[in-house]
């Protein structure tokens, strides 16, 4: 069983790229190796073929001008190989190496295996002709037992190859262990940095190598996704941090008011201490539905069931709950405006909306509807001083108050209208600040329109 350091050796990328390379080399000149034998091997027979077929063509050249076998075979041209002559009588003579380095000898009659020469160990190559002599047609049959000398060129060519092969695979695999290495450097280095990064040490970042290529774009997408971590655990310490305080506030106004009505004892106003708690109550009820809210989109909620809700209905419905203090009114949408969502969101979304004007109002609220280009949008104005374009965005970030003079038990939770933001963003909308008409501000969702239904 491979031990534990084996395993983990096998198990990195470094050794597997390494040992695939090396194997994919060795098969690949393994079978380029054994082509080039039969290359070196068909090579050798075809050039003995061919110095063959030019013996027998000079031999008969010299059969068709009247030389004997003896003289058509010049010394030195046979070397290992014999030529067999066949006359059409049935007689044939066998011209073959003599003793001597360029001697020839004469042999009447064939006694061996046609075609074999002497000492051949095994089928040898041969060449045949026909060709008209003085003395009739000849049959010349020429054979070489090149067996040894092919099987001498390939053992050279195997030796070579038992060398050089094993040396190529080794040296490919030692290229491919220093390149894997070199590149996976900059991993190791960016892996050991993510290692000690914690929810303590989420300022820092792992290396980018100035290579571009994968590594690279993998540390930048790591640093990004680290930035994105980073702000959201900034958010969400804020947010706890600001909750904290906003929860902190009304539990301690309850608690002061309580004591004191208890210190008075039977002389304390009990029914206005219990309206005041109750109001108090109220608004951190409130504040805990927008902490609530606000959770469910941080965590992701589904977008809301996609039903029909008529936002002219909606504003009829708000304008009835709003009585006394600052004038609210509506103003009637030219035809029905539908839009596809949850009618209990956009209530919500339109009431802190109304409440938010109320607070900021000198006399006079209007909410309105209006539909145009698939779009539906409900706007609340109010003639109070406004908001400045600088701060028409930050007015939507979770516990911001831009009147810093304002009492908070009198300024709402400063969620509101980030709570306004986030159901208006699930129903796939927006929500932004404009100039009212009536001198102070206006607030709009833009939400997509419902589809009318098909024509029946």
């Amino acid at each position: 069983m491979p031990s534990p350091a084996r395993r983990g050796l096998l198990r990195s990328v470094r050794a597997r790229v390494t040992l695939t390379a090396a194997v994919v080399t060795a098969a690949a000149l393994a079978v380029a190796g054994w082509l080039l034998v039969r290359s070196v091997e068909e090579a050798q027979l075809s050039a003995a073929e061919e110095d063959l077929a030019l013996l027998l063509d000079r031999i008969a050249g010299r059969l068709a001008a009247g030389a004997s076998p003896e003289d058509s075979v010049r010394p030195g041209e046979l070397a290992t190989n014999l030529v067999e002559i066949a006359y059409a009588d049935g007689t044939s003579v066998e011209v073959v190496p003599a003793a001597g380095a360029d001697g020839i000898g004469v042999v009447p009659g064939a006694r061996r295996a046609p075609g074999v020469p002497p000492g051949s160990p095994s089928e040898p190559v041969a060449a045949r002709r026909t060709v008209d002599t003085p003395d009739g047609e000849v049959t010349m049959t020429a054979t070489a037992p090149v067996d040894r000398e092919v099987a001498r060129s390939v053992e050279a060519v195997e030796r070579a190859l038992a060398i050089g092969l094993p040396l190529l695979v080794g040296l490919v695999a030692l290229v491919a262990w220093w390149t894997v290495g070199r590149a996976l450097r900059p991993v190791e280095r960016i892996r050991a940095e993510a290692d000690v990064i914690g929810a303590a040490s989420l300022h820092r970042r792992v290396p980018e190598p100035d290579t571009g290529d994968e590594v690279h774009r993998l540390s930048r997408t790591m640093n990004a996704m680290l930035d994105r971590l980073e702000g959201s655990i900034t958010r969400q310490r804020q947010f706890v941090a600001d909750a904290s305080h906003e929860l902190r506030n009304p539990v301690a106004a309850m608690r002061i008011e309580l004591e004191a009505a208890l210190c008075e004892g039977d002389l304390a106003d009990w029914p206005e201490v219990a309206h005041t708690v109750l109001a108090t109550e109220a608004r951190l009820e409130g504040l805990l539905s927008d902490l609530l809210v606000l959770a469910a989109e941080d965590e992701g909620a589904a977008p809301p069931p996609g039903t029909d809700v008529d936002l002219h209905q909606l504003v009829v419905a708000e304008v009835g709950r709003r009585g006394g203090g600052t004038s609210v009114s509506s103003i009637e949408a030219a035809g029905r405006v539908v839009a596809a969502g949850s009618r209990s969101q956009l209530e919500r979304a339109l009431a802190n909306l109304v409440d938010n004007a109320e607070r900021h109002a000198a006399d006079q609220v209007r909410i309105g509807v209006s539909a145009r280009d698939g779009r539906a949008e409900v706007w609340v104005d109010d003639d109070g001083t406004g908001i400045p374009p600088d701060d028409r965005e930050r007015v939507f970030e979770r516990f911001t108050r831009l009147d810093g003079s304002r009492a908070r038990d009198q300024g709402g939770t400063g969620l509101g209208l980030a709570v306004v933001r986030s159901i208006a963003a699930r129903h796939r909308g927006t929500v932004r600040v404009e100039d009212s008409p009536l001198g102070g501000a206006r607030f709009v969702i833009d939400l997509p329109a419902a589809e009318p239904p098909a024509a029946g």
